[in-house]
């Protein structure tokens, strides 16, 4: 979220949550997470849930477009060790410039964005839990979760060229911007079998009309069957 329009009552509850936060450990926190967690991060990972049981006879990678702190790439993850533990074909792999935005279009995107927005995240922290989960997950001599760090538009080209056995199950889009979402869509769709889903975070948004410019330059929406999840604001996706 970019906070950038807060009502008094979310304003209110950010304040009640971060003076219960100070009296509080990290620790009390991470084993509990629920108490401190809000309605928005409820739903996305709920929607996050829905969504990999659709693909799970489906081999292939997991690709997330826009990881920010790793919340959902770790769920990610996680559902995949204690899903399908033994799935050595799951690849669960992340795109951020862990920096905030890049490629901010002009036409495209809002123009009360900038790019230092998002740009509070640690990749080496995310890579350092990453790694501590490998230690206790079945099959972990296989790598299962990886970082890719840069912007999109230059990176994912990049990638697809140094991985021979990529299948996509399904593709993330939460960039929140046109150019990523773009690239990305051009990209991984080779790469996704008949039955592969695409999900898009801000799909028919107005605050972030980008992903959903770059979803009709890439398809003719009439022979998409782009859904929804009933309990998720803005999240779409398809089947290929």
């Amino acid at each position: 979220m970019t906070k950038r329009r807060l009502t008094p009552a979310e304003i209110e509850y950010n304040e009640t949550r971060a003076n219960v936060l100070k009296r509080v450990d990290s620790s009390y926190v991470a084993d509990a997470p629920f108490v401190f967690s809000n309605r928005i991060a409820v739903t996305a990972a709920l929607s996050r849930m829905e969504l990999f049981k659709k693909v799970l006879d489906v081999p292939g990678a997991i690709v997330e477009c826009g990881v920010y702190k790793g919340n959902s790439l770790m769920l990610y993850m996680h559902l995949s060790m204690i899903l399908e533990p033994y799935a050595i074909n799951r690849s669960i792999i992340g795109f951020d410039t862990f920096e905030g935005f890049t490629s901010i279009d002009k036409n495209e995107d809002p123009s009360d964005i900038n790019e230092n927005m998002f740009s509070d995240t640690d990749q080496s922290l995310i890579q350092d839990m990453i790694n501590a989960n490998d230690l206790v997950r079945p099959v972990n001599r296989i790598p299962r979760c990886e970082l890719v760090k840069g912007d999109i538009v230059k990176t994912v080209p990049e990638f697809v060229k140094t991985r021979p056995d990529l299948v996509v199950a399904m593709l993330i889009l939460d960039t929140d911007l046109y150019a990523p979402t773009k690239v990305a869509l051009e990209t991984f769709l080779p790469y996704m079998p008949k039955g592969a889903i695409v999900v898009l975070d801000e799909v028919a948004y107005r605050n972030f009309p980008g992903e959903t410019s770059a979803l009709r330059e890439v398809f003719d929406l009439n022979k998409i069957e782009l859904k929804r999840l009933p309990f998720d604001s803005s999240v779409g996706y398809f089947h290929i």
